[in-house]
């Protein structure tokens, strides 16, 4: 980012928000805002458990009531039942009746109550506590003495409502001023002689009911299923003896009201449709929860909040650096994550942690971390926008007018969406312009990044190293196209990088190509080295110009000057009586050097001329004319050698499209080099055919043949079939040199055939459209 939307100032919004939302958090766990939806995870995940075999509810149901009469029974009933359960082997026996009073209907009753609980099983009693009312203090109403002095325990049977009014937790102790009155279904473990565990929260408070009353180890009562979920039985059958004894011996018996409109009923995390549930079934829960089977613990409030701030934290860090999709992405499997770590550490562990301030955080930190990145990245684009609209570039239109629409004049995001699209079409036209200077440059350019890769390359560059398409070279290194290439290998892209801007001439190892190389660095807008521009600019033609010119200059210097200078020694050998020689004999030699500076100069103006003449200004014409023309005019001077020159020319016309007399110009060339060469009284044979949609030329001689070395430079200037000495029949080396160009100019070739000691066959082949050679005629 530039300008004001920098690095610093998005991070500051990225600290300012996560700052924010992560206090937020902390607070909304510690404070539990989200109490209603934490409740309601909570009943949504406890877990189920089978009923335990040894815990027995007695139900006082719809069906004892039809039998045994209006409710309140009897003393004597509840004796006879705790009669029967002796016999039935019962380990302990809870009565969840309210037993304050005494019997109306019989007065006996209570002691022979009192007496069946002493007999046996143990037998505890509840107690509650009573609201205050007409100022009368708060007060816990205990069984009547007699039964109290016979129970085996107390145990109140009050439940904590959670604000929603749903039963989740009881006390497992309470009291007046001290917390001491155990729990009903502790006071009934304890009977059963095993040993209680007080667990839960330790001294949450004051009762809201009086100061006075005081309640310590508040226990989650772990709902094993929905009502029903215990094992139970009739009580009217258990009178009659129609349950079997197994069903009672060595279990906790649970014995209250499960009629409906007798039962005190609660509704729990199991109710599910309104469905509520017993106070002697709820006592069931919690004796399983004091047993240890299935304990449910809070997770204490400063790891709660600790755990609050985790997936928070670790969903801000992420959106820092991932992209919008992976945020989402990441947001999701957080929240997720968060929740299924809530459920399953309550369901696997029994630890309850509440989610909700976490899963709140989530929720609301992508859009508003989305709405931080729209709100930075349009204030980037405005600016972007504003600086390039007032930037003036060469062949195209402003964006001046988008930038400065009225508001009034379309929607606010079309209008950043018109304008979105005016930059963006600049920047493709300015990329196409940037991709078209490039490709046009006539030199060979690439682009290199600072490793060294290739980045760009235009059609040029793909040609000087032999590739086909220019796309092809993105992406290797310069090291492997040019500077293993070249003979310069110890020269490598680190060097020529750190030394540009810089300039060296290299040399292709395959063939005699010469590059300049130039490189020159290339900088972004906030000048920073980004790259390296490298130039390579093909100078073959150059350096052969220049070794050509250094041939001439050779050439003039001593081919020419020679003759010269031999005329020169003549004319003053001439002007000294005493030593001028005789005129026939002067005569003689001042031919011989005008011959040969005549000749020299002739052959470097023929091989002028051929090097500038236009192939667009050839003509059709028959090559035998050429081949003949050449024939007639050695003829005299092969004659004068004793030498035959054989000539075979086709039947059927060679057509052409050329310079007649250059053709015939380089075959004579031919024909004289082979008189030049061969002995006496031998014969050379010129021959004329198609070949392959070419019209061959051959000159064959009978000499000593070309040494494979030399045969690679004969047809190069001032190059000479044999070496300087006694034998040299003279010459400069233009006349292969012309063949040699002529052939060129006519789209052909020329080349030799020879070895030592066997003779040389010299040929100049020019594209034709001949089908077949027909017969030879010897002329």
């Amino acid at each position: 980012m530039s300008g004001r939307i920098g690095r610093a100032p998005f991070l500051r919004q990225w600290a300012w928000l996560s700052a924010i939302v992560l206090l937020a958090t902390g607070l909304a766990s510690a404070y539990g805002l989200f109490w209603r939806t934490d409740l309601s995870i909570y009943d949504a995940a406890l877990p189920t458990r089978e009923a335990p075999s040894d815990v027995l509810i007695v139900a006082v149901d719809d069906a004892s009531i039809a039998e045994l009469g209006r409710w309140p029974w009897r003393r004597a009933l509840h004796a006879a039942l705790l009669d029967r359960l002796r016999t039935m082997g019962a380990r302990a026996v809870a009565l969840d009746f309210l037993l304050s009073e005494a019997d109306p209907g019989s007065p006996l009753g209570d002691e022979a109550l009192a007496q069946a609980m002493q007999r046996g099983p143990p037998t505890v009693l509840p107690s509650v506590v009573e609201m205050p009312e007409h100022g009368r203090p708060m007060q816990e109403r205990l069984p009547l003495p007699l039964l109290a002095r016979a129970a085996a325990g107390i145990g109140h049977v009050n439940l904590e409502l959670d604000r929603d009014g749903v039963a989740r937790s009881v006390f497992l102790r309470e009291g007046i001023g001290k917390p001491e009155r155990l729990h009903f279904a502790a006071a009934l473990l304890q009977a059963g002689s095993e040993p209680v565990r007080l667990v839960g929260g330790r001294h949450p408070g004051l009762s809201a009911i009086s100061s006075s009353w005081v309640r310590d180890y508040q226990m989650l009562i772990p709902f094993l299923g929905a009502p029903g979920h215990f094992h139970r039985v009739s009580y009217v059958d258990v009178l009659r003896g129609s349950v079997e004894p197994s069903a009672v011996r060595g279990n906790f018996v649970l014995v209250g009201a499960t009629a409906q409109g007798l039962a005190d009923a609660y509704p729990t995390p199991r109710s599910g449709e309104a469905q509520l549930m017993s106070g002697v079934e709820v006592t069931a829960n919690v004796l399983e929860g004091l047993r240890g089977e299935m304990l449910i613990r809070r997770v204490p409030g400063w790891i709660a909040t600790l755990l609050a701030l985790i997936p928070v934290s670790l969903l801000v860090i992420g959106f820092l650096r991932l992209t919008p999709r992976r945020g989402v992405l990441l947001a999701a499997l957080t929240l997720l994550g968060t929740l299924g770590a809530s459920v399953v550490g309550l369901k696997l562990a029994g630890w309850w942690w509440p989610p909700s301030a976490s899963l709140a955080a989530i929720v609301v930190m992508y859009p508003l971390w989305s709405w931080r990145r729209l709100e930075t990245t349009q204030s980037y684009l405005e600016e972007e926008f504003s600086r390039m609209a007032s930037e003036r570039l060469p062949l195209f239109g402003s964006l001046a007018p988008l930038a400065a629409a009225p508001p009034g004049a379309a929607d606010f995001l079309e209008r950043r969406i018109e304008l979105l699209r005016g930059a963006t079409q600049r920047l493709r036209d300015i990329r196409r312009l940037f991709s078209e200077m490039i490709n046009s440059l006539p030199d060979a350019t690439i682009l290199a990044d600072s490793t060294g890769q290739i980045v760009i390359a235009n059609p040029a560059a793909a040609r000087l190293f032999g590739i086909a398409d220019a796309a092809a070279l993105e992406g290797t290194a310069v090291d492997a196209q040019l500077f293993e290439r070249c003979q310069m290998s110890s020269t490598r892209f680190a060097a020529l990088a750190s030394a540009a801007p810089c300039a060296f001439e290299a040399t292709f190892k395959e063939g005699e190509r010469y590059v300049l190389v130039r490189a020159a660095p290339f900088f972004d807008t906030t000048h920073a080295r980004v790259g390296t521009i490298v130039e390579l600019a093909d100078i073959t033609e150059l350096r052969v110009a220049q070794r050509e010119r250094e041939d001439v200059v050779r050439f003039l210097s001593h081919d020419m000057k020679s003759p010269a200078s031999s005329l020169m020694g003549l004319a003053s050998l001439q002007r000294d009586p005493t030593r001028a020689l005789p005129a026939h004999e002067l005569s003689h030699r001042l031919d011989t050097l005008a011959q040969r500076l005549l000749a020299l100069v002739d052959n470097f103006v023929a091989l002028a001329r051929a090097e500038s003449v236009d192939p667009r200004l050839f003509e059709d014409f028959d090559l035998r004319d050429a081949v003949q023309d050449a024939y007639d005019e050695v003829w005299a001077a092969a004659q004068g050698r004793r030498i035959q020159i054989q000539c075979l020319l086709p039947e059927d016309a060679l057509t052409i499209s050329g310079e007649r007399q250059l053709l015939a110009r380089a075959i004579i060339n031919l024909l004289t080099n082979a008189i030049k060469f061969s002995p006496s009284d031998t014969v050379v044979e010129l021959s004329c055919e198609c070949r392959d949609h070419e019209a061959v030329v051959s000159v064959a001689d009978q000499g000593p043949g070309i040494a494979t070395e030399r045969q690679a430079v004969l047809f190069q200037r001032f190059s000479r079939r044999a070496h300087r000495g006694a034998d040299d029949p003279g010459g400069a080396g233009l006349g292969l040199a012309f063949v040699r160009v002529v052939a060129g100019k006519h789209r052909g070739r020329a080349w030799v055939v020879s070895r030592t000691g066997g003779g040389s066959a010299f040929c100049l082949a020019i594209p034709c459209d001949c089908a077949s050679t027909g017969s030879l005629d010897e002329h």
